[in-house]
């Protein structure tokens, strides 16, 4: 058996010790990969990798002569194919930023560098190179999952594109089911007479959308199904019309079925604090502030939140903060230092020891260990 041809890899950093460490301390064996050449700045990395044409590029950003955003949007326009990684300074994060906009697969930050951090990384490129990783979650999956969990991203403009063009029956009355299991269903209760979309987030949670006139046909079918599989579940709310209607009967059932309560157990008062709790988790955050927006005292708004929901306001705020964590580290490349911003931790070792207490691991052995289990059921 002849031996896996090895993965090139280049390094550029005006730094000279950084390049020599990265070279000399990276176990390159392990991803089977072998660093082919090393250049000072972009305009010598061009040349190297026109040379070597490596499938993976780890380059710094702020170079001389030319930078690591030049420099990558020439590999991509060559090669787009190329894995790059960003190497930046905290100072230098909206350039990272628009290097993942130019296609850059991560970045790193010198300052807090992290090895666990790099073997993501590397080991992501190694199996997405060899075509061990399966299909990933579509960029609009993905997207939704995020936004529900309470990451501030583009979604809401994601969904309006859909909502102008497949989806543009959601203008008219419409009903949204949450549908728990329906994956091991082998069947499909879909008129097709009906205008209705299923989207599977690739968990046991489908959400399926259908227009009004067909409601009750749907549920009708759903009941006779659910004799033959008991374990088919769903919630519903409706009738609903456009994006606005959309995004919040949909974060509602959510947060409902995460509960596992049913959607019509929820006061609108605590769906309007759930909302609001999950879009601001970026930011301090009070009891006082919640009960203005939702137009009641501190403590009725405890005392009706802790009955509905069995835990306390603040119980919820953490447990939200903790699951957007744990969606971002498991579903994106985002560095540990924005994600600590997305829940309102600012301080990154605080928000390691945080994350520490509440899980028994640091937040790079957590997205380690998903990328791991990830690659185990490929």
């Amino acid at each position: 058996m002849t031996a896996k041809k090895p993965i090139k890899v280049l390094i550029v950093d005006d730094d000279t010790i950084v390049r020599r460490g990265l070279k000399a301390t990276v176990d390159w064996g392990k991803y089977n990969m072998m660093v082919v050449g090393d250049a000072p700045n972009g305009k010598r990395g061009w040349e190297e990798f026109l040379i070597h044409e490596p499938e993976v590029v780890i380059t710094d950003i702020v170079m001389p002569e030319e930078n690591g955003l030049e420099f990558s949007r020439k590999i991509k326009a060559h090669s787009p194919k190329t894995k790059i990684l960003l190497l930046s300074c905290h100072k230098d994060f909206e350039y990272a930023q628009e290097g993942l906009k130019l296609g850059a697969s991560g970045y790193l930050l010198k300052t807090v560098f992290d090895d666990q951090e790099l073997d993501h990384f590397l080991s992501r490129f190694q199996q997405e190179i060899t075509g061990a990783v399966s299909e990933e979650p579509s960029p609009f999956q993905e997207c939704f999952l995020l936004w529900l969990s309470g990451y501030r991203n583009n979604f809401e403009k994601l969904l309006e594109e859909r909502l102008t063009k497949d989806w543009k029956w959601m203008q008219q009355p419409y009903y949204v089911y949450l549908i728990r299991n329906f994956s091991s269903v082998q069947y499909e209760p879909f008129p097709k007479n009906a205008q209705s979309s299923l989207v599977n987030l690739g968990t046991d949670i489908s959400y399926f959308f259908i227009e009004n006139a067909f409601h009750n046909q749907i549920l009708h079918i759903l009941s006779e199904v659910k004799i033959e599989h008991s374990e088919l579940d769903w919630i519903r709310t409706g009738p609903l019309q456009g994006v606005r209607d959309w995004m919040k009967a949909v974060m509602a059932l959510n947060h409902a079925q995460l509960q596992n309560h049913d959607f019509h157990e929820y006061p609108k008062t605590i769906l309007s604090a759930v909302e609001y709790i999950v879009s601001h988790l970026s930011f301090p955050m009070t009891v006082a502030d919640i009960a203005d927006h939702v137009g009641m005292s501190r403590s009725h708004l405890s005392t009706l939140f802790k009955k509905t929901l069995g835990i306390s306001i603040h119980s919820f705020i953490e447990k939200k903060r903790l699951q957007l964590t744990k969606q971002l580290l498991k579903l994106s490349s985002i560095h540990l230092q924005e994600i600590g911003e997305q829940i309102g931790m600012q301080d990154a070792k605080y928000f390691s020891k945080w994350f520490k207490r509440c899980t028994g691991m640091t937040p790079s052995q957590y997205r380690v260990k998903q990328n791991d289990e990830k690659f185990q059921t490929k």
